[in-house]
């Protein structure tokens, strides 16, 4: 069934109008708020225009607005008119805005001219609605279409008091009509030209779109047509493949489903001849098992008298491992044993050292002491010293002594009667060196023998501290050979725990061993009966195969006929082209 709808065309042309009319409304809304802020701009323009010349005139002179007889108007003292028609009609030129000042309903002052006559609109007066709006009441009035001096104007009205609060006069500010229908008119005309711009632009796009997209489906449904006819080589331009759309992932997905069937057709095809030649080899496998299931059975029969002769091998076997269990278990024993031993010697080893370790420490003690006693010695022989040369001196001066007694003896005889006294002094003194000299002798004897012991001592003292450093030499050594047996004993006894561990691990081991061969003797009796089940088996299995000579055959007549049906498709390289 043909069908000859252009989904695509629809779709983008649909799209198209739709965004015709939202381009059409939003232009409409666009023109009505441009002439809605548009009026309220020129509203707000006005207002501050008829504020600034209120504030101008208002300011610029000092004193209460008045006019005289004449109608002549005042500010204070200053006759404004002149003045003020000069400054509004720089004002009008700078700004494009007609200003006016009203003393009371009339204009005083004005940019106006007539547009019949050419003629300042002064001496004219307001209207009605704007005399009761302004003057009367003192508000505000935005006139809009206010036709004055025969033009239309948009107009704002400004009340304008004295410094009493009476409203005496009021100033305008205000366009020609035509000025701002102009200038609406033409943001109009450029809204509505944007408008057909984009709206002629999204057609001649929308065209475009349609025509590329109807050739690059074109191209798609060319080549599924291709397809359904079984022509398998077709190929899609490269352009359509390039699409980032839909139709580019389609193109994408033809192609792949054209590269799938191709590849499943002739791996069928393939596979077709292999099952034809397949079936024929099973035929020929076929007799061929017959000839090898006759073998099997002479086989079997070998197996069953050589299954008979691994049992009674399993039964020694057993027997055999029975006994290495034995061993086994006496190994494990000793190996208990040497790790109790191992234990106790590293109890004792380290009692040792901690005796050793006391003993050490109780020989610092002592050479500390000794040290202590050899310092205290040494003291004692030098003071012995000293008590020698001091012993020397007194026996030096008991020898002065005695001389000068002697000295003293003889003067005292020459003396006479007079010298008798200090002769018995002498005699004293002499008596007295004497024995000083005895006892420094004395003294002497004895320091010597001091001295002569002192020595023996600290020779005595020297030799207990060389004999203490080598003993504490000793006792190191043999900390650190104790440390060493310690040492050893620990590797022992983890020696003896992996030993331990490893020996249960055999003794687990031999238990399981023991299941395989008991297993084993069951599979080798089990093997003998299963032989005879086999001998009948093989004659089933020969009747099998002529079964599967017969099925052979007619797989080769089923892949004949497939063959024929994968004729249907071309896979030849003659390629069909699409244009896209």
């Amino acid at each position: 069934m043909k069908k000859n709808q252009k989904l695509v065309r629809n779709v983008l042309l649909l799209s198209s109008l739709l965004a015709i009319i939202l381009t059409a409304l939003i232009a409409s809304l666009g023109i009505r708020g441009i002439r809605t802020a548009y009026y309220e701009s020129f509203e707000e323009e006005l207002h501050a225009a008829a504020v600034m010349l209120k504030g101008q005139i208002t300011n610029q002179w000092s004193g209460d607005w008045s006019q005289s007889s004449d109608g002549v108007v005042y500010k204070g003292k200053t006759d404004i008119h002149d003045i003020l028609v000069a400054q509004l009609d720089e004002l009008h030129e700078e700004t494009g805005i007609s200003f006016t000042f009203f003393y009371g309903d009339t204009r005083y002052a004005t940019s106006l001219v007539d547009a019949g006559t050419g003629d300042r609109m002064e001496g004219t007066t307001a209207s009605e609605e704007i005399v009761d709006t302004v003057l009367k009441q003192g508000e505000e009035k935005l006139a809009m279409n206010f036709e004055i001096g025969g033009e239309n104007f948009y107009a704002y009205y400004l009340p304008l008091t004295n410094d009493s609060g009476d409203v005496v006069g009021m100033v305008f500010a205000g366009r020609e009509t035509e000025s701002v229908d102009k200038n609406i008119l033409l943001a109009t005309f450029i809204i509505t030209g944007i408008f057909l711009f984009f709206a002629t632009l999204n057609t001649l796009m929308g065209h475009f779109f349609v025509k590329k997209s109807d050739k690059a489906m074109k191209g798609i449904l060319t080549g599924l047509h291709n397809l359904e006819n079984g022509k398998l080589s077709f190929y899609i331009d490269d352009a359509t493949f390039d699409r980032k759309d839909e139709l580019g992932i389609i193109a994408s997905s033809a192609a792949e489903l054209r590269d799938k069937l191709q590849d499943v057709i002739q791996t069928t095809m393939n596979l077709s001849d292999e099952v034809t030649g397949s079936g024929e080899s099973l035929a020929s496998s076929a007799d061929t098992a017959s000839h090898v299931a006759e073998q099997v059975t002479n086989a079997v029969e070998e197996i069953s008298k050589g299954a008979v002769s691994q049992a009674e091998n399993v039964e020694s076997s057993l027997t055999n491992t029975e006994e290495m269990g034995d061993s086994i278990d006496d190994i494990t024993s000793s190996v208990e044993s040497l790790s109790s031993a191992a234990d106790e010697m590293q109890q004792d080893a380290e009692k040792t050292v901690a005796a050793i370790n006391e003993l050490m420490s109780q020989n610092e003690t002592v050479m500390e002491s000794m040290e202590e006693i050899h310092g205290q010695i040494r003291n004692t022989n030098d003071a012995v010293q000293e008590i020698a040369e001091a012993s020397n001196i007194i026996t030096s001066i008991s020898e002065q002594t005695n001389l000068l007694s002697l000295n003293a003896s003889i003067e005292a005889a020459r003396a006479g009667d007079y010298g008798k006294g200090f002769a018995v002094v002498a005699s004293e003194i002499g008596s007295l060196a004497v024995q000083s000299k005895e006892a420094a002798v004395s003294i002497g004897k004895i320091v010597n023998q001091l001295v002569s012991e002192s020595q023996k001592s600290v020779d005595t003292i020297e030799d207990l501290n060389t004999a203490f450093n080598m003993q504490n030499d000793k006792l190191n050594q043999t900390k650190t050979d104790m440390d060493g047996v310690v040492e050893n004993v620990e590797n022992v006894d983890a020696s003896a725990q992996v030993i331990s561990e490893k020996v249960h691990s055999l003794n687990q081991l031999k238990v399981s061993f023991n299941e395989i061969i008991e297993e084993l003797s069951a599979i080798s009796q089990q093997n003998a009966a299963s032989s005879q089940e086999t001998n009948a088996s093989m004659e089933e299995l020969n009747a099998t195969f002529a079964v599967i000579a017969e099925s052979a055959q007619d797989l080769r007549s089923l892949a004949e006929e497939l063959n024929a049906k994968m004729n249907f498709f071309s896979l030849e390289e003659d390629e069909v082209a699409v244009e896209a």
